[in-house]
């Protein structure tokens, strides 16, 4: 399932940034083998395996990967409401296993990887560099990082990237999304720059709340605050980034911190596929 994860990957960037998969060709030089499957509509007929087509009796097609490499970026949130957790795993526990899927597989294709960790100031910059040892390293010390702060702003860490990533980059954002609402315009302005994927981390018990009349007080991990929520209201009540990402046309990867390292992996597998099949950059 993992190394599906990395040709997914290296399929997804070759949507993004040379439109549809027309490059799933037979044969220029210097492309990697990926697989040989079933035809499918669509697929480009100058791709098709006329031996294994005889040999089954079915059209079958080679698929190519193309050789395109990329910068991506991980966004990485470091505040305090990361290592929160009602089950087995904290969210943290969530993002640090699929940053270290998700690095692997790009690494593995000699793409430049680098990294922003942030709270409610950018706590660590990684220029892109490629090489698997470097980034394997690198991910080794933003496990161990200690971040300054314990609040969150995403503004800040949207307008960092637009300033430092040059364009066209394909950036993973990792975070949970509780945060001041206050970035609208500098992810907007992300989303037509670079290629951006939030992966929502999430633990239901800060949305499951009992169905029932009544206030529940509530600690802010962050601030430390001590509220009291009516809970009729609050049910009603849906994060507002789940909002902004379907009005910039940001699909988005939900992933909750009581799902196992098998039901994870499985999603962003779906998800990448979904992509592919739909291919190019999506317009903003």
């Amino acid at each position: 399932m993992k190394r599906r994860i990395r040709l997914y990957l290296q399929r997804l960037i070759g949507n993004f940034f040379d439109g549809t998969f027309s490059s799933y060709l037979n044969a220029p030089h210097g492309l990697e083998l990926d697989e040989l499957r079933q035809y499918q509509p669509g697929d480009d007929l100058r791709s098709v395996d006329w031996k294994a087509t005889a040999r089954t009796g079915k059209l079958h097609v080679r698929m190519k990967l193309v050789d395109k490499r990329v910068t991506i970026i991980f966004l990485i949130d470091k505040s305090k409401s990361e290592k929160f957790g009602s089950f087995l795993n904290t969210k943290e526990d969530i993002q640090s296993g699929v940053l270290s899927i998700l690095v692997n597989a790009a690494s593995e294709t000699g793409n430049e990887i680098g990294f922003i960790t942030f709270t409610d100031k950018i706590e660590n910059y990684i220029q892109p560099k490629a090489g698997e040892k470097e980034a394997l390293k690198n991910i080794k010390n933003i496990l161990l990082e200690t971040p300054a702060s314990s609040r969150t702003d995403l503004n800040s860490a949207f307008k960092f990237l637009n300033e430092k990533i040059p364009p066209t980059a394909l950036v993973f954002i990792l975070s949970d999304f509780l945060a001041p609402y206050n970035c609208e315009q500098s992810l907007k302005t992300l989303s037509y720059l670079h290629e951006v994927i939030p992966i929502v981390i999430t633990d239901k018990m800060e949305t499951n709340l009992p169905d029932a009349p009544g206030f529940l007080t509530v600690q802010d991990i962050e601030t430390g605050t001590i509220k009291s929520l009516d809970i009729s209201t609050t049910l009603k009540k849906t994060n507002p980034y789940l909002g902004l990402f379907r009005r910039l046309n940001l699909d988005y990867l939900a992933l909750y911190n009581d799902e196992d390292e098998e039901i994870w992996i499985k999603k962003i597998s779906e998800f990448f596929d979904r992509r592919i099949r739909r291919g190019g950059r999506r317009r903003r």
